[in-house]
């Protein structure tokens, strides 16, 4: 049975806090900006001596792609893609609050920039993907402008290099088809890219009962017995668990096959019935794709209600506030693992916070290698081989998107 879920001290805050009448101890809150207690600025200042005002953050969309431009002043430029179709339905908070207010502003102070569109005239009022998506591409595009005119990776930017190679663990959704499909699929995709490590889905996702009845109960021991001596297993429940009695009984199944983490066994804003399960259970839990406060994550870390947080590199915010929850899961002794998306350059993305990051775990989130646009890399190739990926290494972003594509585009 894994070990790895009881971390932290027992003399940590809130330790042996009662689950029941006070959900939310008194604590002192820290300020808004920066809820985890001054961590950061994460950019080597060092590396840029000199401004870089961004004149322009342009949103162009090629067919069904949806890109990032940042222009500085002096004619540089950085480019990312977004997450389509999250900006596909929220370009005008990028278009009418996050471009004009970067615009001006020096991209050396990146670190302050995504904390001060969230305060700027109210914005904090606009919460989730909504909002956070728009300023994660910002941050992407800015970061690869900074990378360019510094001459260095965006990882380097943000700190140092830690590794070359990123193990993968590859992530199923196959909650349609019954146990045995689903097995067959899962040990198909473990195969594709020689995995040491995989996660698949269990539950309704936000309602109890699986779309096939029993599946969960038949398929976790499938799926150990058939791979449990090749890859580290995880499973992920999306929220499917309102019953925390029933949500702890898949937790300690999940024990008694040797998984080592539960991912979101309760709905994600259900923070003290996830409490409750992490309390009753070894196993780690995973838990943050859908959150968008740091203060929350704070709480979540602190109160022992999560082992491996998870901000979505795309829907918390972009990679330094990921950085930020790394910080506060380093203080108690966790990894920090993000959830990737799988479009655009999320692959990407998950590999600059994986290389620049001290703590993100043994296995990073895969879902595959994006090909709906030419681009290349302008390091070290990006390839998967025997379960790792290669760490970006090039300039920015470490990509090159062909100009001939992008001028086929128009500007929203």
């Amino acid at each position: 049975m894994p070990s790895r879920r009881k971390f932290i001290a027992q003399g940590a805050a809130f330790a042996g806090l009662a689950v029941t009448g006070q959900a939310y101890p008194k604590a002192k809150r820290a300020p808004l900006g920066d809820p985890a207690g001054n961590y950061g600025p994460f950019l080597q200042r060092d590396l840029l001596p000199e401004p870089v005002v961004i004149e322009s953050l342009d949103l162009i969309r090629v067919g069904k792609n949806w890109f990032v431009r940042a222009r500085s002043t002096n004619g540089a430029e950085g480019w990312a893609i977004s997450h389509n179709t999250s900006i596909a339905l929220n370009f005008p908070i990028f278009t009418q609050i996050v471009a004009p207010f970067m615009a001006g502003k020096d991209a050396r102070d990146i670190d302050f920039l995504v904390d001060g569109v969230y305060l700027h005239r109210s914005n904090y009022k606009l919460q989730g993907q909504s909002f956070w998506v728009p300023v994660a591409s910002a941050e992407f595009a800015i970061l690869d402008l900074l990378g360019r005119v510094a001459g260095v990776s965006a990882a380097e930017l943000l700190g140092r290099r830690y590794r070359e190679r990123i193990p993968l663990y590859i992530a199923n959704n196959h909650r349609r088809l019954g146990p045995e499909e689903s097995l067959e699929k899962i040990v198909a995709s473990v195969d594709s890219i020689g995995a040491r490590a995989v996660k698949f889905k269990l539950g309704g996702r936000m309602k109890d009962d699986d779309q096939i009845p029993g599946r969960t109960e038949r398929l976790i021991p499938l799926v150990a017995e058939a791979l449990g001596e090749r890859c580290t297993l995880y499973a992920d429940a999306n929220s499917s668990y309102v019953d925390v009695e029933k949500a702890i009984a898949v937790g300690k199944q999940l024990e008694a096959h040797n998984f080592a983490f539960y991912e979101e066994p309760c709905p994600f804003d259900y923070l003290e019935p996830t409490q409750r399960v992490a309390e009753a259970l070894d196993i780690p839990i995973a838990w943050g794709e859908q959150e968008s406060s740091q203060w929350r994550f704070k709480w979540m870390i602190d109160n022992d209600a999560v082992q491996i947080p998870q901000p979505d590199l795309f829907y918390y915010g972009g990679i330094i506030r990921s950085l930020r929850v790394a910080k506060m899961a380093e203080e108690r002794g966790l990894d920090c693992t993000p959830h990737i998306s799988s479009v655009g350059l999320g692959f990407l993305y998950m590999g600059i916070f994986a290389t620049c990051c001290p703590n993100p775990g043994a296995f990073q989130e895969y879902k595959g290698i994006n090909s709906d646009f030419p681009w290349q890399s302008n390091g070290s190739k990006i390839e998967i081989e025997d379960g790792e990926m290669t760490a970006p290494a090039g300039i920015g972003l470490g990509v090159d998107i062909d100009p001939d594509y992008l001028a086929k585009g128009k500007k929203v």
